[in-house]
């Protein structure tokens, strides 16, 4: 892979949990599990193809719209994977971030998060940043809010960066969504401005090594010219 097309930033909408359920015959509840389950199983790989930031949008700040029962089961959801994985993600050298309206979340997820990010922010193997009660909007909406409050009048784009919920997040070069829908869904907003995008047919849960070595083939034989010609 050249260098230009050499993905330092894969971001991932992990769509498709609960239509998987459904063609399963199972609750939705289970396609959220399973989809959980296989961002477990895909970060080694991550790792072995040699990207080194991967962010994962989990729960949008729309999703708070959808029914108290099924926010309450995502919020837990978070919390046990938090529990149960960190561990094992620390000792593989991965860097674990959430970006997001944090301040929306119980105190005991806020500290578990905060936990989690504490003891994995020396590792450097791969980040892997959860994008949890996020929307691309709103990030910008924050962002602008805070440098009023700083009282700066004048302002580029590279200072803009240090305002946006993760400031040393690398621009994304690769975006993937599954379950063959074709939007950006306010993800990334700021940060996808060339991403190339990548639409997969396949349900999140069914999404497999084969699926991202696939989209990073196809990445490879695109022409990236930044504006350029």
């Amino acid at each position: 892979m050249n260098n230009i097309n050499k993905v330092n930033h894969l971001a991932i909408i992990m769509d498709g949990n609960a239509r998987w359920a459904n063609s399963q015959k199972l609750p939705y509840s289970q396609g959220h599990l399973v989809g959980a389950d296989r961002i477990k199983k895909l970060i080694p790989h991550f790792i072995e193809l040699g990207i080194p930031y991967v962010t994962l949008y989990a729960f949008s700040s729309e999703n708070w719209r959808r029914s108290k029962i099924e926010v309450a089961f995502l919020l837990k959801l978070l919390y046990h994977y938090l529990e149960k994985e960190t561990a094992s993600l620390h000792k593989n050298g991965v860097k674990i971030k959430v970006i997001g309206r944090l301040n929306l979340l119980n105190d005991k997820l806020k500290k578990q998060i905060n936990d989690a990010v504490e003891l994995t922010k020396n590792n450097n193997i791969i980040t892997i940043c959860i994008a949890f009660s996020y929307g691309g909007r709103t990030e910008i909406v924050d962002a602008c809010q805070n440098i009023l409050d700083s009282g700066k009048t004048n302002i580029d784009e590279e200072e803009f960066k240090n305002y946006l919920y993760d400031p040393t997040m690398p621009d994304v070069d690769l975006l993937i969504r599954t379950s063959g829908e074709l939007r950006i869904s306010n993800f990334l907003l700021w940060q996808i401005a060339y991403a190339e995008l990548y639409f997969s047919l396949k349900y999140w849960p069914d999404f497999a090594k084969e699926d991202i070595i696939a989209a990073l083939d196809d990445y490879e034989k695109r022409k990236r010219t930044f504006g350029a010609r």
